[in-house]
């Protein structure tokens, strides 16, 4: 199969892919950055405050990413079929429903941190610091959520190197502005939030820039078509199918932190360092995804039942050779990446036990992606719904029965029957999408 010559659409998967991989690559350097510049400052409390705050405001933000995975398939689509007053008007209501969301945010954040902080019953000084820094962040809310749709938007467009170029400016220019604010101008935590807003702001101001075709063309932007109730209705409901999907992927990966905790401080680290690794090879795979998401709205809006087949195959062999290939290297160099990782002996024992499993993670994790990106990119909602739902119930299951015969294995277990599980289910309802291509 490596031998074989690229055909026209691998080409097309890669073309499409790449700027995804080096985009996705940078958002774990911004928050490595967070974490050194105020490292500097000799204070464990702002430290744990600025993780605290990084994090609850990430979740939040989180939630918004169903604009981000609705937007990008019905694009294609509309690309795909040239109707581009749709194009346009699918953007339009993505950034209607972002300035919704992120001034909402603003009126409620007090509340809703009080009620976050209630509940945690932290360290008091910490939270204090969190709570600082996420009263400054909530203020450009509209603007970080519409980066969502910015980049749903440019990726249901084909345009992933303009979405290359918005995310790496926003991270490059938030990361120089952190090294301002804290190591020159001494501002601490505030420093990092106000970084972060003004970078916020730019990405927004970008974002405009790059649709600005769409955003301000006469021909495109009819204000009917915009609020029309039939386009409003499939959109609102398969973006809810998609929060229930994430949701439940959320509650996954939450009961594996909680879970691990039942094995020690040196296994709860461990888990820690290889679910990070795992983190960055999913980076890296989420591109042949997020490709084959385009394609297959591409091929759906244009009614071309043998591109999708040419899309599915050409992803699925390219995303089986990536992953086997990172596999590997975690297998032979991931003792290097634990090393470098954390210095403490006992927890790199442990995640040294633990290597065959984050080798294999990426093999049997890459055809969940994969098919993901190919129902979102059809548009398929309910089948993405349906499929979370079954894969988690068995995860859960898993977990019960796994748990108490082979305690951290079985945790590593049911994350990989998970994977296994999520990608059968969805491989089970490919048919249904026959359907996108006979429907008007």
């Amino acid at each position: 199969m490596l031998r074989q010559p690229l055909t026209k659409t691998d080409k097309r998967v890669l073309t499409l892919a790449y700027p995804i991989i080096l985009a996705n690559v940078s958002i774990p350097l911004l928050g490595l950055t967070d974490t050194a510049v105020i490292g500097q400052l000799d204070n464990l409390d702002v430290l744990a405050g600025i993780s605290m705050g990084a994090v609850l405001m990430g979740s939040i933000y989180w939630f918004f990413g169903f604009l981000r995975m609705g937007i990008t398939g019905l694009v294609a689509q509309a690309r795909g079929s040239n109707q581009n007053v749709e194009v346009s008007s699918i953007l339009v209501r993505g950034l209607i429903i972002a300035g919704i969301g992120g001034f909402g945010l603003i009126t409620i954040h007090y509340m809703l941190f009080s009620a976050i902080f209630y509940f945690l019953e932290g360290n008091v000084s910490a939270e204090n610091f969190a709570m600082q820094y996420m009263s400054i962040r909530v203020l450009a809310a509209p603007f970080a959520i519409s980066m969502f749709v910015f980049v749903g938007w440019l990726f249901g467009m084909g345009k992933t190197f303009h979405s290359l170029c918005l995310l790496l400016a926003v991270n490059v220019l938030n990361i120089v502005l952190d090294i301002i604010f804290v190591k020159f101008l001494y501002l601490g935590i505030a420093g990092v939030a106000y970084a972060t807003i003004l970078a916020e702001f730019f990405g927004f101001a970008l974002g405009v820039y790059l649709c600005r075709e769409s955003l301000f063309d006469k021909e495109q932007v009819k204000r009917r078509a915009i609020f029309l109730s039939n386009k409003w209705r499939p959109f609102i409901l398969l973006n809810l199918d998609i929060v229930i999907r994430s949701t439940l992927l959320q509650a996954v990966f939450l009961s594996y932190l909680i879970f691990g905790t039942l094995f020690g401080s040196e296994t709860l680290a461990a888990n820690h360092i290889l679910l990070q690794i795992t983190y960055l090879a999913a980076y890296a795979l989420d591109g042949v995804a997020f490709s084959s998401e385009i394609l297959v709205g591409e091929a759906i809006g244009q009614r071309r039942d043998e591109l999708f087949k040419k899309v599915m195959r050409s992803a699925l062999k390219i995303g089986f050779i990536f992953s086997s290939f990172i596999g590997i290297s975690l297998y032979f160099f991931g003792y290097l990446v634990i090393d470098l990782m954390t210095s403490i002996e006992p927890v790199r024992v442990i995640c040294y036990q633990f290597i065959i499993w984050i080798s294999i993670m990426p093999i049997v994790s890459v055809f969940s992606y994969i098919y993901d990106g190919i129902f979102l990119g059809a548009a398929r909602g309910k089948e993405i719904r349906i499929a979370m739902i079954q894969s988690s119930t068995i995860f859960f299951i898993c977990i019960i029965a796994f748990i108490p015969l082979m305690a951290n294995i079985g945790l590593w277990t049911s994350i990989v029957v998970f994977n296994m599980v999520r990608a059968f289910t969805l491989w089970t309802k490919l048919d249904r999408i026959k359907k996108s291509f006979s429907s008007n």
